[in-house]
């Protein structure tokens, strides 16, 4: 008899399992095996469609107040789905009456526990769909979202004035006044009219200036410091843009920039990292502002920030330089070699890398050798009566030449560069294999070109190491 009830409380229970469905079998499990209501595991199961389950919980000395902060759970995690933080009322509301009527919210169970002397409060709430959805929707959202935005950014950049990092607080409160520009419902202290007199107001009181400056190496130090204040002068981790002229492989000049940031002491040091950097020419820098400000004139007008443009436009300093080589003279030979690999003797090429250096402002001139090997090369220089102190070997040949059926000549070649001092045989820069191909209407031209782009890679790795 015995074993009959307990197989019809298993069938019992396995036919609860079928009804409450495969996503709630596990929830089952877990309850029958620690003990805690089943939708602590499914907050959904027990609750109709219309609706949606959830639930909050409690841990305190105090069975009351452990109630409180299961309530107070429930308000938290509903905050979270919802996207904004609810308020007061809502909590008061719920632990008072059990109910929020805005979500269509009630307790639906409740559970407790006594564990190691503490009490453990369970709530099951059940919340309008509907409800829920309309107040989750993207304006809703985005509203909410783009508040905790602004202040997260003026709050942050409160601080960094505190700090000493007025740049970056002007950074945020310029993206704030973005945000919130023509958006009603953001509280005016975190508005345009608000943050505009207090940017302008950091800005007025900090300067940049230029010191330690050696033009021969393209060398200064740039320091931010403020006026009027008994706390120290420097301004920290301010983001400067630092603009230039290089040339790139082929001689091409273009503009290029790095954004500096400022130490402790408000400043950095300026040392072009691109050595291809123009050797006569000047550096800008400004106050990496120009992101902010296009999008703040961009929001609110030019005309309506145009003293804020011309305040930070102000800040700008130049620094002038004129970079010198520091090695002496350079005698410059460029080994050709034909498809065989044998020394053609071709002269085309040394004198295209010499003027290449010559216009740069290097001492160079052009050692015509007809020898295979770098060493051999450096043997002939320091055995005639030529004076100068270094030697740059350019070993140059032909990979593969493909003739196109529309006439194109296609021919790719490598290259390897080697700087010698001529007092020594260990040479002072060696570099990897490089590459380069060319296209032209004759072979003898596109040959020419692929290794004058060569020549052009040389000349930038040298600038490198020789300057």
């Amino acid at each position: 008899m015995g074993k009959r009830k307990a197989l019809a409380i298993l069938v019992l229970f396995l036919s609860l399992l079928l009804l409450a469905g495969c996503t709630s079998i596990g929830a089952l499990l877990k309850a029958n095996i620690s003990g805690l209501p089943f939708w602590y595991y499914d907050p959904q199961m027990g609750i109709d469609r219309n609706q949606v389950g959830m639930f909050g919980e409690g841990n305190a000395s105090t069975q009351r107040q452990a109630e409180l902060l299961a309530y107070s759970d429930v308000i938290d995690k509903l905050s979270e789905r919802v996207g904004y933080q609810l308020p007061q009322e809502f909590y008061r509301e719920l632990s008072v009456l059990g109910t929020i009527t805005e979500f269509g919210l009630s307790v639906e169970d409740t559970f407790t526990n006594m564990q190691e002397g503490r009490y453990q409060v369970y709530l099951h709430v059940s919340i309008d769909k509907d409800l829920l959805e309309q107040a989750t929707s993207d304006e809703t959202k985005r509203r909410e979202s783009l508040t905790s935005d602004v202040t997260d950014l003026v709050l942050q950049g409160d601080e960094y004035v505190k700090a000493g990092r007025e740049i970056r607080a002007v950074s945020n409160y310029m993206k704030a006044m973005t945000l919130s520009y023509n958006e009603d419902y953001i509280i005016s202290e975190y508005k345009f009219d608000e943050l505009y007199p207090v940017v302008m107001e950091l800005l007025e009181n900090v300067y940049m200036t230029i010191s330690n400056p050696r033009p021969e190496y393209a060398f200064c130090e740039i320091t931010i410091s403020r006026r009027g204040s008994l706390a120290s002068s420097a301004v920290e981790s301010a983001e400067v843009m630092a603009t230039y002229q290089a040339v790139d492989t082929r001689g091409k000049v273009y503009d290029d920039y790095f954004v500096y940031v400022t130490n402790e002491f408000g400043q950095f040091a300026f040392n072009p990292i691109n050595d291809s950097i123009v050797r006569t020419g000047s550096v800008e820098f400004e106050l990496n502002l120009s992101s902010e400000l296009k999008a703040l004139e961009a929001a609110v007008g030019a005309e309506r920030v145009a003293d804020l443009r011309a305040l930070i436009e102000s800040k700008t300093v130049k620094f002038n330089y004129s970079k010198t080589y520091t090695m002496g003279p350079i005698a410059v030979a460029v080994i050709e070699h034909d498809q065989l690999g044998y020394v053609t003797g071709v002269k085309d090429i040394t004198d295209y890398m010499t003027s290449k250096l010559v216009s740069d402002g290097a001492r160079a001139a052009s050692f015509y050798a007809e020898l295979d090997e770098e060493e051999d090369v450096l043997y002939e220089l320091t055995h005639s009566d030529r004076t100068e102190t270094y030697l740059l070997v350019v070993r140059v040949g032909q990979t593969e030449h493909v003739s196109s059926k529309t006439g194109v000549e296609a021919v790719g070649a490598e290259g390897l560069v080697t700087l010698f001092n001529r007092n020594y045989e260990t040479p002072l820069y060696k570099s990897d294999i490089i590459y380069s191909s060319a296209f032209a209407d004759t072979y003898e031209e596109a040959l020419q070109g692929a290794f004058k782009i060569l020549a052009d890679i040389a000349f930038t790795l040298i600038k490198a190491v020789y300057v």
